[in-house]
């Protein structure tokens, strides 16, 4: 299962016996997980505004989680990816949510999201 930063984000936030944190690891308990690079940098983003350490939560993602290296053809399928999506009226689809979904698609996996800008993504569940 490929996850969406805003699902490690509510991983982080959510207390371990939360309906939230229930929720999530119900789809999460037996998958291989995968994130992209790129979400290393919007998680660090996330941290510095919240005071938290960012390197001490990309330690526990690398322990959780297989990190997907950027690839030409996800790059090149992220653009694609962004125009559909913005075609169809999704107006904040931003390139990276594409490299997120692109990455997901290239690794043959569903994507655990909270984030209703993938809401017309077949692969994509939203939680």
């Amino acid at each position: 299962m490929f996850l969406d930063t805003s699902i490690i984000i509510e991983i982080f936030r959510s207390k371990r016996g939360s309906e939230r944190f229930k929720e999530i690891y119900e789809y999460i308990e037996n998958e291989v997980l995968f994130i992209s690079v790129i979400q290393i940098g919007e998680v660090s983003d996330w941290c510095l505004k919240n005071g938290i350490n960012p390197e001490e939560r990309v330690l526990k993602i690398e322990e959780m989680c297989t990190i997907v290296p950027l690839k030409e053809e996800i790059c090149l399928e992220a653009s694609k990816i962004k125009y559909e999506m913005r075609s169809e009226g999704v107006k904040k689809f931003s390139l990276t949510d594409g490299i997120i979904l692109g990455s997901a698609r290239y690794m043959g996996e569903k994507l655990l999201t909270a984030d209703k800008d993938f809401r017309k993504a077949v692969d994509a569940i939203i939680i």
